[in-house]
């Protein structure tokens, strides 16, 4: 059975406005097109230009749709945008972003950045925590959907 939840999204008062993701665990090898993060109660991933500008027309630039995004142990999709996701997902972010979606606190959903990146980097982060309300707008929430597929370790 699929584990379903509502998140809240956030987007930036000012364009490239962002706040620090912080100390991070693991960061993949970026020639897969998608680099994880993961952090105490949070989940980040870099992708690609091309990918970013896709994903952020789905979920955080449109503010006035609700989008649904639907994950499983391959791919990740959300209205038009689909992509298969590395074996790190399914080795170590499928499970922490299972206890992210179990957890009885919010999930919020905002862009974030790291010194360590390259200048414009942006962070794609589900967080149990809430972003800065200095830097962030909350926008309308997104729904979120876990499916339980082949391969997946969720269980």
């Amino acid at each position: 059975m699929p584990l379903e939840r509502t998140v809240r999204r956030y987007t930036a008062y000012f364009r490239g406005w962002c706040q620090a993701f912080g100390e991070h665990d693991v960061v993949t090898p970026q020639d897969e097109g998608i680099s994880w993060l993961f952090s105490e109660n949070q989940i980040g991933f870099i992708l690609s230009r091309e990918l970013t500008r896709s994903l952020y027309r789905e979920v955080l630039g449109k503010q006035r749709s609700n989008p649904l995004l639907e994950i499983n142990a391959e791919c990740v999709r959300v209205g038009r945008f689909s992509q298969v996701l590395p074996d790190i997902w399914q080795e170590q972010g499928l499970k922490v972003f299972t206890q992210l979606m179990q957890a009885e606190s919010d999930l919020h959903l905002y862009l974030t950045y790291h010194l360590v990146y390259p200048s414009g980097t942006r962070i794609v982060t589900f967080s149990q925590r809430k972003p800065l309300p200095i830097i962030y707008k909350e926008i309308r929430p997104m729904g979120i959907r876990l499916i339980k597929g082949i391969g997946d370790k969720t269980e």
